[in-house]
Order: C-alpha cells, then sequence, then structure tokens
C-alpha cells in the first residue's frame, strides 16, 4: 500500500472509531441525565428525555462555534465558554446524580461518560477541521491558470503589410516612353517586397508579458518577505499562520498559504524563511 493510501485508511479509521465513542459517550451522559431528571421531578416522558438536551447540547453549540472560529483564523472566547459550561454542568449533575450514600467508584463512573464525551467530539471537530483546511489550500491552484490566454491575439495584426505593394506599378506607369520592357522585369521583383513585414518583429512582441510576471513575481515576494517579517516581530512567533499573512497582505487564508510555501521555498528567501518551518514542526 502505498504511503498517501495508508494515511487516508488511517484517517478514516480514525474518524470513524471517534464518532462511533462520541455517540457512546454521549448516549450514556443523555441516558443518565434523563434518569436525574425524572427521580427529581420531570415525571413526563417527554419532559425528562428532552431536558438533558439543555446541558449536553451546549458542548455541540459551543465546538461547532470553536470550529467555525478556528477556520477563520480567530479565537470565539463565546463558543469557548459555552463548550466549557455544557461540559462542566454535564459532568456535575451526572455526578451529582449518583446520590449522597454512594461508593467512589460509582461517582467515577458517573463522571467518565461526560468526559469522553468532551474528548471525543473535540478531537472529531480537530479533524473536520483539518479536511477542510486541506480542501481550502488546494481549491486557489486550478483558478489561477486561465489569465494568459487572452494574450496571442497580437499576433494577427501582421497581416495588413501587404499594401504597398501597389506602389511598384504607378511607377512603371510614370515611365511613358518603354511601357513594353519596364512592366517585364519589375512586376515580377514586386512580390519580393512583402517578405520583410512577416519577419521577426511580429513573434518578438510575446517575450514581453513573461518578463512582466517575473517582475511582478519577485516584486509579491518581496512584500510577502516584508509583511513576514513584521509579522514575526510583532507576533514573536517563527512562522505566521497563512491567516495572518492572509490580513497582512489583503488576501484570503488560502491564498496566504500559497503565498508562504513560495516564499519559504524560494531560492533567494529559503535561508532566511526555511528554519522557521523546521522550528514549526
Amino acid at each position: 500500500m502505498k504511503r498517501p493510501d495508508a494515511l487516508r485508511a488511517l484517517g478514516a479509521g480514525a474518524a470513524i472509531v471517534t464518532i462511533a465513542l462520541t455517540a457512546a459517550a454521549f448516549w450514556l451522559s443523555y441516558e443518565h441525565l434523563h434518569d436525574v431528571a425524572h427521580a427529581n421531578g420531570l415525571n413526563d416522558a417527554a419532559r425528562s428525555w428532552a431536558w438533558p438536551a439543555t446541558v449536553d447540547m451546549f458542548i455541540v453549540i459551543g465546538e461547532l462555534l470553536i470550529l467555525r472560529a478556528s477556520l477563520r483564523g480567530t479565537v470565539d472566547k463565546w463558543a469557548i465558554s459555552l463548550a466549557a459550561s455544557g461540559s462542566l454542568g454535564s459532568i456535575a449533575l451526572n455526578v451529582a446524580g449518583v446520590g449522597t450514600n454512594a461508593s467512589p467508584m460509582e461517582y467515577v463512573v458517573a463522571a467518565v461518560p461526560p468526559v469522553a464525551a468532551l474528548l471525543a467530539f473535540g478531537a472529531l471537530m480537530r479533524q473536520v477541521h483539518e479536511a477542510l483546511e486541506r480542501i481550502t489550500a488546494n481549491a486557489p491552484t486550478a483558478t489561477a491558470s486561465p489569465a494568459p490566454a487572452a494574450k496571442p491575439t497580437a499576433s494577427a495584426t501582421p497581416a495588413t503589410p501587404p499594401a504597398p505593394a501597389a506602389q511598384p506599378a504607378s511607377g512603371l506607369l510614370a515611365g511613358g516612353a518603354s511601357r513594353v520592357p519596364v512592366p517585364a522585369s519589375q512586376p515580377r521583383q514586386a512580390p519580393a517586397r512583402p517578405a520583410p513585414p512577416v519577419a521577426t518583429p511580429a513573434e518578438e512582441q510575446p517575450a514581453s508579458p513573461a518578463s512582466a510576471s517575473d517582475a511582478s513575481t519577485g516584486r509579491d515576494l518581496a512584500e510577502v518577505a516584508a509583511a513576514y517579517r513584521v509579522l514575526r516581530a510583532s507576533l514573536k512567533v517563527h512562522r505566521p499562520s497563512s491567516a495572518k499573512l492572509g490580513e497582512a497582505l489583503g488576501v484570503s487564508r488560502s491564498r496566504g498559504q500559497q503565498l508562504r510555501e513560495e516564499l519559504e521555498t524560494h531560492p533567494d528567501y529559503a535561508a532566511e524563511f526555511a528554519p522557521a518551518l523546521k522550528s514549526a514542526g
């Protein structure tokens, strides 16, 4: 099995196990909170089953909002507080539902499901985040190529120069006396004149866009390097995130990641920025 296939298989297996663990932990926590609600006044089946959602669902909401903030490159304190409140509340209610005369192991058994639900759901959101980050990083590469298609139109203009061929005819008619010998020799030499316009000047024009693009690439990498140094100094990190680099340059996060990779592998900047990649692990 090739290495990419093995990595995909391991990732799929980890995702399946994480989903199963998350479902089992949430079910155990939800079931115990249902028993607690039923034993403390909510005798109606519908209400006793709905009550645990007011606690455990805060974990789901908080983790989803944390995932969204992570994809944006920001920190959502409100999402963290929601996830923490739901987790701590679920753990406290599961443990308190055991009662006061229980053995210590019964408290441990009651606390395991909500703790496992928190950790498993966090691991699942981490895998989802990595998958979405890979998709967004590969997306811009397919849309960057169509630009050069409009430039070959410059080679169609040299079709007009054959017009000067009409001038030799007027010169021949001006020769009044000897009409017969003069037209016989010069009309055959006239077709030789259109040859110079077809020469290389028309084909030398496409060379200019390439040099312009090379200059712009160098200029862009110089701007990226300057922004990268400023972020290093301001954030005090060796390798700023692609989201921060994108914000500094006014581009998307995926474009910032692409520019960062080009900078770290470019021969002119690799000596300065490649050690940052190693230190980032």
